[in-house]
């Protein structure tokens, strides 16, 4: 008897604003109607429930935030079992602890785990890949600075409480990254010469 489908890409924490963005996304799809979704239930302080899910996927795409609080379960459960994990974090201490903390299980199960894949990261890292591609060897860019402005027709900005709550976590806890970023080596400085 076959064992339960494995999915190519699997949302976790579609219930919140990502259903938003589902709804408000005209979907292609050819020759009919968006099919159906099937509904996986994991909960990140379960993580059974976890291990149930993240068997099912191939790639995780984790939205679930705040991430300092949600992330990390999703992520070592991901490493621990070699599904690649996306998430959509801003939060410079979940990114840094997960590599420090995950890095070697994630490389033993083949699992790849890459953060900032959300909206203001994306932009600034689109931006950056642009600009450094202008740029004729051996020069390259020193550093780049990119600004995001949000406006709204009706002049009410609407926001997530989780990405509200993430940089007030994050502002409050600047104190444990500090700690975190001095106790692991520095990475070497790159050698540039003229």
């Amino acid at each position: 008897m076959p064992g339960p489908e494995v999915f190519d890409v699997v949302i976790f924490g579609a219930s919140g604003f990502t259903y938003v963005i589902r709804e408000a996304l005209n979907w292609a799809a050819s020759p009919g109607p968006v099919p159906h979704v099937p509904i996986l239930v994991a909960d990140t302080s379960d993580p059974a429930s976890l291990a149930v899910v993240i068997a099912r996927a191939r790639v995780l795409l984790s939205c679930a935030g705040p991430f300092r609080l949600h992330g990390r379960q999703v992520a070592a459960a991901c490493a621990a079992a070699g599904a690649h994990c996306l998430d959509i974090s801003g939060e410079p201490e979940f990114m840094e602890r997960v590599e420090a903390d995950l890095h070697e299980l994630a490389a033993k199960n083949g699992s790849l785990i890459v953060s900032a894949c959300g909206f203001a990261s994306t932009v600034a890292d689109l931006g950056f890949l642009f600009h450094s591609r202008q740029w004729t060897p051996p020069s390259v860019p020193v550093s780049m600075v990119a600004y995001v402005n949000l406006e709204s027709s009706d002049r009410k900005i609407v926001g997530n409480f989780a990405t509200f709550e993430s940089a007030v976590l994050g502002v409050a806890n600047t104190s444990q990254l500090q700690e975190l970023r001095r106790s692991r080596p520095r990475p070497a400085k790159p050698s540039v010469s003229y």
